[in-house]
């Protein structure tokens, strides 16, 4: 399937957002996952895995950076969605 990513300004709103919206999704037969500044890697991975991903802005943006520094393939936490909004 494809991956969306849901930009918002900040943490507080990723999660809000995640949790408001994710029975809706979910009921769709969709996942759905939310990313933080508190977020571990493998939760980030898993967030990622998620059909939906809500995330801020910077976060979003610093895993594409850290993304870059990475010396193995399995550190490797930023997919590339197929649709960002």
């Amino acid at each position: 399937g494809r991956n969306v990513h849901v930009i918002t300004i900040n943490d507080y709103l990723a999660r809000r957002d995640a949790e408001w919206v994710g029975p809706l999704i979910e009921a769709m037969g969709l996942t759905v996952g939310w990313i933080t500044a508190d977020s571990t890697a493998a939760g980030r991975r898993t967030a990622y895995t998620c059909d939906v991903t809500y995330a801020s802005v910077n976060e979003i943006g610093f895993d594409v950076l850290r993304d870059q520094l990475v010396t193995t393939v399995d550190d490797l936490v930023s997919p590339n969605p197929d649709v960002a909004l």
